[in-house]
């Protein structure tokens, strides 16, 4: 008769646990995945691969119904819900895409919001000594900031009138004031809307008193635009039509 020699519990637990592959340890390697899909570009993707993998299953799924081969109506639910989620994955995929472009746009908008919120300097009416009805204009400048306006209701104009040193300061005060309005109401009549427009009448230029000089009679109009960059939440400027 054979002796068979059994190995004690201890042994067997020591040769298994010598056999066990030790736990690795994967949070560096979590962290660099989590480094690929961060940020607005690594989210996009992301969304992007939800999306096919969720087409995935409804176009599996439409090919098993046309060919008969499911009957259960809970498969064609599984495939429309899989089809709304893919659909929904895109919308986000481009939404985090756009931020990004604006993000990597960000010094472009910058230019073009400076550029367009540039002030220009109109010189437009030349006025008589002593008069507020200018005896010279540049109606068609005139004509033209009055259309811009129109068409800019966030933009401004601020209407500059100045008088020589001919006669008291108070009285030229007035005259300014006087000539200022003037121009306004004659942009006014071009389109500009009146909350538009700021008045500002300086009175006697500086200079010797009493002395005329037709540079200092003169209305000046300074127009801006008033330029206001979207916030990520409520748009995306370099997709305007996505909501």
């Amino acid at each position: 008769m054979k002796n068979y020699i059994y190995p004690s519990l201890a042994v067997l637990a020591f040769l298994l646990t010598a056999c066990t592959t030790p736990k690795q340890n994967t949070a560096d390697l979590k962290a660099e995945i989590d480094a690929a899909r961060s940020g607005h570009y690594g989210q996009a993707m992301l969304h992007a691969e939800q999306s096919e993998e969720d087409l995935e299953v409804a176009n599996n799924i439409l090919n098993h119904l046309e060919h008969d081969h499911y009957w259960n109506i809970d498969e064609k639910q599984k495939a429309l819900n899989a089809a709304r989620s893919a659909a929904h994955h895109r919308l986000e995929s481009e939404k985090e895409m756009c931020q990004w472009l604006t993000e990597v746009h960000s010094h472009n908008h910058s230019k073009a919001a400076k550029k367009a919120g540039k002030k220009q300097h109109h010189s437009v009416a030349y006025f008589a000594t002593g008069s507020a009805e200018p005896f010279k204009t540049k109606d068609e400048a005139i004509s033209r900031i009055g259309r811009w306006l129109n068409e800019h209701p966030d933009a401004t104009a601020t209407i500059t009138a100045t008088t020589d040193t001919v006669g008291k300061p108070d009285s030229n005060q007035a005259l300014s004031e006087r000539r200022a309005n003037a121009v306004a109401d004659r942009l006014v009549a071009s389109g500009a809307k009146p909350n538009q427009l700021i008045v500002k009448a300086t009175g006697e230029a500086t200079g010797p008193d009493n002395t005329p000089n037709q540079e200092n009679r003169v209305a000046i109009v300074t127009t801006s635009a008033i330029v206001t960059l979207p916030r990520a939440q409520e748009g995306y400027i370099d997709c305007p039509n996505l909501k």
